[in-house]
């Protein structure tokens, strides 16, 4: 079904840019004919109902990062992430990218030179610049029955710089050394968070009722305004660690301003399979809403200590109001709104999501706060802000 999508989307696109492909050359540095306005890669129109799997490559500093996408069933998955599922939007629009490119004017062939346009790559030396990015189509995937030969991607297409007005892209074949200006351009992103559902929740504003962190309870009171405000239960103590937060009047006036409005916009960065590791109780929280409660189990990665991996125990509750009135009002993504808990706990069970370090750095505030037990002339009524990723 969605091959036949994809293959109506690309239909159209070739429309659009109309002409014929005068002649494709096949041989290592010799070069495509193509006249301008005539499509750079017509062919896309023909093999993308048999696509499928995607590699997109750029290069950087020191390293190559590479996205594998693959077709799978009805559905499209992220292989380099565990096999998460893709965003099909993203496909097509990736495929009808490539073939709406337009050939806008030839440029140099000199191997020598393409580096000036972002396209100096080669199977030994990927480009280092971060400039361009190496795009490839395959019609059969390595571990199938029929790959042998066929293995081979049908697109290979290196993409560099691009330009404004009118909006352009460099462009060369893997194979060739001649580089083409074409019109339209096509963004290889291979952040995970561009093929992936990147939204995990975004709960409105009075849904969370309480709070449990670190050993810190705060508790959510509901005003003759609708209004919810938050405090900290009498019961907050450290935990038992040595080292572990001493909760001060200053960190429950930051944890108070900011875990209750944690879930209002979760994101990931990265996604895998649960490697099952023991959580962090100085990162975990639990959460209790009007409609659910929502337990949020952090590890630290052992190989990357800086980085922080959630996994999610989520439950309804009996006899909890409807979200139809909330949920009726979400009109894009970011828009608050109640999932379907059981739901919820099914789609992500199995899951850890990499968090954003601007998501992270909210959650530790409180807790990282300097210690005024330690001389550093911390005022414990004026509670010191720390800088956010986003800063």
């Amino acid at each position: 079904m969605k091959s036949k999508q994809l293959a109506v989307i690309v239909a159209l696109a070739v429309i659009s840019v109309g002409g014929a492909y005068l002649a494709l050359s096949k041989g290592g540095s010799k070069s495509s004919e193509i006249a301008r306005g005539e499509p750079f890669l017509p062919q896309v129109a023909e093999v993308a109902p048999k696509v499928v799997r995607i590699e997109l490559e750029r290069g950087g500093a020191g390293e190559t990062t590479r996205r594998e996408l693959r077709k799978e069933g009805d559905g499209w998955i992220l292989v380099t992430s565990d096999g998460y599922p893709v965003r099909f939007e993203e496909v097509k629009g990736l495929v009808a990218g490539l073939t709406s490119l337009k050939i806008d004017d030839r440029m140099t062939a000199k191997k020598e030179r393409h580096g000036e346009l972002g396209l100096a790559w080669t199977a030994e030396t990927p480009d280092s610049s971060g400039r361009g990015a190496r795009v490839r189509l395959y019609t059969s995937n390595p571990d199938s029955a029929e790959a042998g030969s066929a293995a081979a991607p049908v697109i290979d297409v290196v993409l560099g710089e691009e330009r404004a007005n009118p909006r352009a892209q460099f462009v060369r074949r893997f194979s060739e050394d001649q580089c083409w200006r074409v019109l339209g351009s096509v963004l290889v992103d291979i952040d995970p968070r561009r093929w992936v559902e990147a939204e995990l929740l975004a709960i409105p504003d009075g849904e969370v009722r309480g709070v449990t962190f670190n050993g810190l309870t705060l508790v959510g009171t509901e005003g003759a305004d609708g209004r919810v405000t938050y405090a900290a239960a009498e019961n907050a103590t450290p935990l038992a660690a040595p080292g572990t937060v001493q909760w001060t009047d200053a960190r429950k006036e930051v944890a108070t301003r900011t875990l209750p409005n944690w879930l209002s916009r979760l994101e990931l960065d990265d996604v895998r399979r649960a490697k099952g590791g023991a959580p962090d109780p100085a990162l975990s929280a639990t959460f209790d809403m009007v409609r659910g409660t929502l337990k949020v189990n952090a590890v630290r990665d052992a190989s990357d200590p800086s980085a922080v991996w959630i996994s999610f125990e989520a439950a309804p509750k009996e006899g909890a109001p409807s979200a139809d009135e909330i949920n009726a009002k979400k009109k894009y993504p970011g828009d608050p709104y109640i999932p379907d808990w059981k739901a919820f706990a099914a789609k992500h069970a199995g899951w850890e999501y990499k968090l954003p370090g601007w998501k992270l750095n909210a959650l530790e505030e409180a807790a990282t706060l300097p210690d005024e037990a330690t001389g550093d002339g911390a005022d414990p009524n004026q509670p010191t802000r720390i800088p956010s990723a986003r800063d």
